[in-house]
């Protein structure tokens, strides 16, 4: 095993790599470089372009004096699946076995061209006092793993193992943060990774897609700053301070004199508008940020965070600690230097200070390990592999074989004949999976057919009879001017010749009277929450205008009224017209009490002094016909 390693980040943007002590945990870093990632060269972890990769790592390199081959890569893509397991209390030497036999059913997919990796986060007890553990569970494709091992053997590299950059990080926080449930929010290039932790132990751990070049990329993208390339964006950031106070623009306003020339003047326009689009872009990772706390909450509820620490690439944005706090109500610290971790003098100069190399350090002390068997058959990027241990163990294992050959030959032919009848049984069974599929198919189908018909099912299907239990409610001097039916309930405006039509027509519809029993009043089945929200009385047409709103019931409700008292149900206009001509009423001595009702009404409110042919008032007449009628 190496004594210094090469530990290496190759980020879309930025590649950071440092010779660092391997496997101490509290590690020296001897040399730092950092350089722009060549154009086009990553694609989410992959290495798209290894030739033009390699040119700018022998450059760097040699400028740096740096001669180490043996490397450790960090590895940040969204093609990594992570998992956090609890697993039963075995020693840390038989984790790896327990993985490998149980892996396949933490992750949905085949997991065949995949190399599985793992880290211990904690050990932990239940209410019984049962150990377990806490373990963090990686997959990582094979095409990427090779695609490292790839690099390594075109820069004559030997690979000593590949961590995960979110693995990496928790390496170093775990000593940095020891209190008690605290977030750390780690600002990169373009994402940034949230970890929630207690007594230096992750609980949680997520990334999300916003960073330093996130930002710097959105004031670029505004032609109203000024700033037309990255690194000036990045420049700015850092020495300005185009951050708001708060998301709101607390502390934009524009200072103006009368003594600023044109030139000035737009100066500050153009900075008043690059510190909103930064402070904009700073909102969305904010924003993600308090959704990751909110979802620890949620899942942990009654546990308080205690703080929160801003690292990496972010911590050297004017402003961004003000900004956090103002949004997020939890204290906020910067952390800019590392404790456990030695660094060379004058480190940090640039924008990358200590914290932003968190990963890099992390994967040295303590990497998750990803291996491809297809690397490692060829040789890429290791050392060469010692045969002799091979072949004594080959050697051992023919001796034993030929030994066991002999008592293995009549388990063999016993195995063998049972084999042979259980085919055969199986064979005469065959019919049943028929039977079986036959059987799935159907009870599939009645699955989808119920979940289509609650689906599709609603009030609207009853709305012929609605109407029609409408129609026999309304009294004949009122008229419907319009009706408008959604899924929520009904509207309809009305108009009739009194007031007391309107207040009889809205009893009508909260009162009704079972036709079988007319003792007992029921209310209308599909209805509830009528309401009467405005009346307008025409005095020119002596007319009464108003709307009446009601809500469907529950459809699952109505349902059940109907199927357990068949009254509740909506009648069909035949049988209330039946009803009616059993208890001796039709439909026309209905419509002249209703007629004489409205005239009644209408004399007793009208005092008309005009004067019929006969010589008798208005008012007289109308009694006169009344009585008649």
């Amino acid at each position: 095993m190496a004594k210094h390693v090469l530990s290496i980040e190759i980020g879309q943007q930025v590649t950071k790599v440092i010779e660092i002590d391997y496997r101490k945990k509290n590690p020296h870093v001897y040399r730092a470089v950092t350089f722009a990632t060549p154009e086009d060269v990553m694609d989410d972890g992959f290495i798209r372009d290894r030739d033009t990769l390699a040119v700018a790592f022998r450059e760097q390199l040699q400028t740096a004096g740096i001669k180490e081959k043996a490397v450790v890569f960090s590895i940040a893509s969204t093609k990594i699946a992570t998992r956090e397991v609890t697993l039963p209390d075995v020693k840390e030497n038989k984790v790896g076995s327990l993985v490998a036999a149980t892996a396949q059913d933490y992750f949905p997919v085949d997991l065949t061209n995949y190399s599985v990796a793992y880290s211990i986060l904690d050990s932990v007890k239940d209410d019984s006092g049962s150990k377990s553990l806490k373990v963090m569970l990686l997959a990582a494709p094979d095409s990427l793993v090779d695609n490292y091992y790839n690099f390594a053997d075109t820069m004559g590299f030997s690979i000593e193992s590949i961590d995960y950059f979110g693995s990496g990080s928790m390496q170093v926080l775990k000593s940095e943060i020891v209190g008690s449930y605290c977030a750390c929010v780690q600002i990169s290039g373009n994402n940034s990774t949230v970890t929630i932790m207690n007594e230096g132990q992750q609980l949680m751990q997520r990334t999300v897609s916003y960073g330093v070049f996130t930002m710097a990329e959105s004031i670029v993208q505004d032609s109203e700053n000024g700033i037309n390339d990255l690194d000036s964006a990045c420049d700015a950031l850092t020495r300005e301070r185009l951050l708001c106070n708060t998301l709101d623009y607390e502390g934009l306003e524009a200072t103006e004199s009368a003594r600023m020339t044109d030139t000035q003047y737009a100066s500050e326009v153009e900075h008043q508008a690059a510190r909103k689009v930064a402070t904009d872009a700073c909102g969305d990772l904010i924003m993600s940020v308090i959704r990751v706390l909110d979802f620890f909450r949620s899942q942990n509820p009654g546990i308080q965070l205690n703080g929160l620490y801003l690292t990496g690439m972010g911590v050297k944005v004017n402003g961004i600690d003000d900004l956090f706090s103002s949004e997020i109500n939890i204290p906020i610290h910067k952390m800019e230097h590392l404790v456990s971790v030695t660094f060379p003098r004058k480190f940090g100069d640039s924008l990358y200070n200590q914290t932003e190399y968190i990963a890099v350090i992390g994967a040295a002390i303590n990497p998750v390990g990803f291996k491809s068997n297809k690397a490692a058959e060829k040789g890429m990027g290791g050392a060469k592999i010692n045969m002799v241990p091979f072949w004594i163990v080959l050697g051992v294992a023919v001796v034993a074989g030929i030994a066991m050959s002999a008592i293995s030959v009549g388990r063999y032919m016993s195995a063998e004949k049972k084999n042979t009848d259980l085919k055969n049984e199986k064979e005469s069974l065959s019919y049943i999976e028929g039977i079986y599929n036959t059987n799935e198919s159907i009870k599939t189908l009645d699955s989808n057919i119920n979940t289509m018909y609650k689906d599709t099912h609603s009030m609207n299907e009853y709305m012929s009879d609605l109407i029609i239990e409408l129609e026999d409610k309304l009294p004949s001097a009122c008229k419907i001017d319009s009706l408008s039916i959604n899924d929520e309930g009904i509207n309809m405006s009305v108009t009739s010749k009194t007031d007391l039509q309107a207040a009889k027509l809205i009893m009508n519809l909260e009162k009704d009277y079972d036709v079988e029993d007319p003792a007992t009043e029921v209310g209308i089945a599909g209805l509830t929450d009528i309401q009467c929200p405005g009346i307008t009385h025409n005095e020119e047409e002596k007319t009464w205008t108003y709307s009446i709103s009601a809500r469907f019931v529950n459809i699952d409700v109505y349902d059940s009224l109907v199927e357990s008292d068949g009254r509740y149900a909506m009648a069909s206009k035949d049988s209330l017209l039946d009803s009616k001509k059993a208890d001796g009423e039709t439909d026309e001595e209905s419509d002249v009490e209703d007629e004489t009702a409205t005239d009644t009404e209408t004399t007793d409110d009208a005092t008309s002094e005009e004067t019929t042919d006969d010589g008798s008032t208005s008012e007289e007449a109308s009694s006169s016909e009344s009585t008649t009628e």
